[in-house]
């Protein structure tokens, strides 16, 4: 049985495991280092502040999470977000990162976000053609923007709406103040792509 649910600070060790290989073995993230535990766990606390962070936990083991965060620092920028997503290797190509981005695209609706956006390190493939199907539209690439893995990067920026824009829109709601009804609604917005 599979699950999607709010991550929680125990989730940190599993999510540290789960990302370690996207730093080690690629350039994807523009991590040098991958976090231990107890540096998982501050990020996860900091971001479940003011956004979601998901996991998805299939026979009781946490196999993938996803999360928002901020997109820019300046108040105009307040109704974006940047989206990070990751899956366990073992459990790829199951529904997990479809199904998470669906129940974060909710939750994140439900908040007041109107864009979500998400960078992919050049050449990737699969993340190209899973952000397409996913709807994304791509916005533009940043060529040589970041050096990691001995080699210069370019990274390619996707955008979804996540709501349709309105004038005079409020600010999102904090995700440490989202009422849990509403959140207990939205999340199982990707529970049907699970491949249980």
């Amino acid at each position: 049985m599979s699950t999607i649910r709010r991550a929680r600070p125990d989730d940190a060790t599993a999510c540290a495991d789960i990302y370690a290989p996207y730093v080690r073995d690629s350039a994807v993230s523009f991590e040098e280092t991958p976090p231990a535990s107890g540096e998982m766990r501050d990020r996860l606390r900091a971001t479940l502040e003011t956004y979601p962070w998901l996991v998805c936990e299939r026979e009781d083991r946490v196999v993938g999470f996803a999360y928002a965060s901020d997109h820019r620092d300046r108040t105009a920028y307040q109704w974006s977000v940047e989206l990070s997503i990751y899956v366990d290797g073992d459990h790829r190509r199951a529904g997990i990162a479809t199904a998470l981005y669906e129940s974060l695209f909710a939750v994140l609706g439900e908040q007041g976000f109107y864009n979500g956006y998400a960078g992919v390190t050049l050449p990737n493939r699969a993340s190209v053609e899973f952000h397409r199907e996913m709807g994304f539209e791509p916005v533009g690439t940043y060529e040589n923007v970041g050096y990691t893995a001995g080699e210069w990067q370019d990274v390619q920026w996707w955008r979804t709406q996540l709501r349709h824009p309105e004038d005079d829109p409020e600010p999102p709601v904090p995700f440490s103040e989202f009422p849990t009804a509403q959140f207990e609604a939205a999340v199982t917005a990707g529970v049907d792509s699970l491949d249980t």
